[in-house]
């Protein structure tokens, strides 16, 4: 199918108002901003999106189809520990401390670029409609420009994580989508709710990719993770951009931005207005004070820095060398104290135990930061959790200790067997020669009785004689 034509990007913008002293300052939009946020925070991509001339522009996102209707929505937000307490799903959102230095990364990396019009190219390979396959550099804006008539081949891990420079291409494709508010809606509370995900998979996604999806479902869920954590910030990014604290509520609704309905508007200032969702910004908006941690990975997403770096030393990289690369200056120092006290606690053990290298839930990582965090696993990036992946590999572990013992087992087993043989061939030989014992005694038996029937005629004979 062709894809339909996905417009520039840029900035969300707000009506005029008539009292000019009160009018905001506009403010950059990156849409790709948040997709390369891992464990150990990783930078957005620098190429990956729009480009950067895009956010000097109005915001003026397409219209290709009209939006669902605001809808209702009573979803219920769990209280859980301290470190991720009364954390609202779309409300100013705190997943992690991980992701907030990625977004003070994001915002130094643009304004690094501010007036920078050079575009990113990837080297990638694409398949085209008759099956040909083409090496070719594409940038994000080739990639999505219809209509193609090819797909880009994209590489994954172990872990089905797009890995890479076709996982740049996959990160500033879900960037622009994702911010595209006309395929996903802002008037839904949570990204679960969001009734256009499996279409806009369907129609943009597999048609730019070519990619065998697993049984699982994991490349999926990736993707509506990178697509769901975009949608987020956009949602938040346009409140915090357009919303006039020193305006009423209905002057507000009035400075509708261009090409959102009045409807969805109206219910998503009245969203982010509820005492309930302003109470849980707080929340996260403390939670995320608390976490300090920074890195030094730049823009690659950690599976693609872990790929490379295996690849470089012929081997897998533990999660806790790779914590190592992502927290040191190229002088080799530590990024700060923190860090780090972290880095040399798992040099340490990794230098006492070299099983400590091998990727578990007790490798050389996980000694130092302790327990893992629901929904993802520290060091591997987007789209593992730690319920899936350690379960999957605990369950491999047992299945190779059960196959193991077994073999063990038949091995036991037929070492028994083979003794039994043994212990029988011997038996059979003590028996045979038994017999030929018993056989030799009855030869010699019946030679002696041969020996007294000849004695016998021959007295016989004798008397016979003798008389005669």
């Amino acid at each position: 199918m062709q894809l339909g034509k996905i417009p520039r990007i840029g900035r969300f913008t707000k009506r005029a108002r008539v009292d000019t002293a009160c009018q905001q300052h506009q403010v950059e939009f990156d849409a790709t901003s948040t997709l390369h946020q891992a464990d150990y925070p990783i930078l957005p991509p620098s190429g990956g999106g729009a480009p950067a001339s895009s956010s000097l522009r109005p915001f003026h996102p397409p219209r290709s189809e009209p939006p669902p209707a605001p809808r209702t929505c009573t979803h219920d937000v769990q209280n859980s520990k301290p470190d991720a307490k009364d954390l609202d799903t779309e409300a100013d959102e705190v997943d992690s401390f991980e992701q907030h230095v990625d977004n003070l990364f994001a915002a130094s990396d643009a304004q690094k670029r501010k007036g920078c019009k050079s575009t990113k190219f990837w080297d990638v390979k694409t398949i085209e409609f008759n099956g040909t396959i083409k090496h070719v550099k594409m940038s994000v804006k080739e990639a999505m420009k219809p209509p193609n008539r090819r797909k880009i081949v994209l590489r994954f891990n172990s872990a089905l994580q797009p890995v890479g420079d076709e996982a740049g291409i996959v990160s500033g494709v879900m960037g622009m989508l994702g911010s595209d508010y006309t395929k996903f809606p802002i008037c839904e509370k949570d990204w679960r709710k969001v009734r256009t995900r499996d279409k806009v998979y369907n129609e943009y996604v597999k048609e730019m990719f070519h990619f065998d999806e697993d049984s699982r479902g994991i490349i999926k869920r990736i993707i509506f993770k990178m697509l769901r954590r975009v949608w987020k910030e956009t949602r938040n990014r346009l409140y915090h951009h357009c919303y006039d604290l020193e305006l009423s509520l209905e002057e507000n609704i009035e400075n509708c931005p261009p090409e959102i309905t009045a409807d969805h508007w109206r219910w998503f200032l009245d969203y982010h207005n509820s005492e309930e969702t302003r109470e849980k910004c707080k929340k996260n908006a403390e939670n995320r004070s608390n976490q300090l941690y920074t890195h030094t990975g730049g823009s690659k997403s950690l599976a693609r820095l872990g790929e490379e770096e295996s690849k470089r030393q012929g081997r897998r990289v533990s999660r806790g060398e790779l914590y190592l690369l992502t927290h040191k200056r190229a002088n080799v120092s530590y990024v700060h104290d923190a860090a780090r006290a972290i880095g040399e606690k798992i040099e340490t053990i990794e230098q006492c135990d070299e099983s400590s290298k091998l990727l578990s839930q007790n490798d050389s990582l996980a000694q130092t930061l302790e327990k893992e965090h629901p929904g993802r696993v520290r060091g591997m990036g987007l789209g593992p959790t730690s319920s899936q992946f350690f379960e999957r590999k605990e369950t491999q572990r047992v299945l190779l200790e059960l196959q193991a013992e077994l073999t063990a087992k038949k091995l036991k087993k037929k070492a028994v067997e083979d003794e039994v043989a043994v212990e029988k061939t011997k038996r059979q030989a003590v028996e045979d020669k038994v017999v030929a014992e018993k056989t030799k005694r009855q030869v010699v038996e019946d030679e002696v009785a041969v020996g007294k029937v000849r004695m016998q005629a021959m007295e016989s004979a004798l008397i016979c004689l003798l008389q005669g």
